[in-house]
């Protein structure tokens, strides 16, 4: 007597034509795609804008941060077909499985491997939101000042100390900095080098800065580094702000009007 259990496929094949789109940023889903033929775009989506983030071809796998994420967030991209193409897609049911018993070091390799790229991916989104906010505010003659001083930065030399946020634990030291110039959007550093033996100053690490500023106002921001390079004695820092309270907005305002 046959089984009456109907069994369900866990991979299966689909064919998309150029143009045509795999997924979408923001959607929910936990299928998992292999590229069998043909290329895939992968690009993001901010501000109305297509950021491109890899072509993938034949044998590459998309659509696996979902897997680690364990489908408890959206996807972090977008997927389209540049040509036609086809691709195999799994149910990753039997994949968790085998992850849950994999060894407990790769698993941590894995998640940090997916927060750093989940703050490149923020870090991203910052720069094109603040290239078009720059772009438009250099085009518009409404409200001129305004716009200029989004993005017009104030040379100081402000003592300040920094921790970083982004690491679980054993780089907890508060160190000193000197903050060169500062913006609404953003502030640049001069440190000592000895202070990367403390902490590991990566692209896409968020760092809290505190500071006073010469009219005794105190601000504290936390910021993403978007770019280090190494002077005479030193190490330049550019940071880009994570977000500003209202009020630290305000303070900043004020101090950035003209004289």
């Amino acid at each position: 007597m046959a089984d009456s259990k109907e069994t369900i496929a866990t991979t299966y094949r689909l064919r998309y034509k150029k143009g045509d789109q795999i997924f979408k940023q923001n959607d929910f889903g936990i299928s998992i795609y292999k590229i069998v033929s043909g290329k895939v775009l992968i690009f993001r989506e901010c501000e109305d804008l297509e950021v491109p983030i890899a072509i993938l071809g034949n044998g590459s796998i998309i659509g696996e941060m979902i897997f680690f994420l364990k489908a408890t967030e959206v996807r972090s991209a977008s997927a389209r077909a540049l040509e036609d193409s086809e691709v195999e897609v799994s149910h990753p049911k039997e994949l968790f499985k085998e992850y849950e018993a994999g060894a407990p070091i790769l698993k941590l390799m894995a998640r940090q491997a997916l927060n750093r790229l989940k703050r490149m991916n923020g870090f991203i989104d910052r720069l094109i939101v603040n290239e078009q906010e720059n772009s438009q505010g250099l085009t518009s003659s409404l409200n001129l000042w305004k716009s200029h001083r989004r993005f017009y930065r104030k040379k100081v030399n402000l003592a300040c100390k920094y921790i970083v946020k982004t690491r679980l634990s054993g780089f907890n030291a508060t160190l000193d900095g000197v903050i060169k110039n500062i913006s609404m959007t953003g502030l640049g550093l001069e440190i000592d080098p000895r202070n990367e033996s403390n902490i590991p100053h990566e692209i896409g690490e968020v760092f809290q800065v505190e500071t006073i500023l010469p009219n005794a106002r105190e601000v504290k921001v936390s910021c993403t580094l978007v770019r280090s390079s190494k002077g005479r004695g030193c190490i330049s820092l550019g940071m880009t702000y994570v977000e500003l309270s209202d009020d630290t907005r305000k303070t900043l305002g004020f101090f950035l009007l003209p004289a």
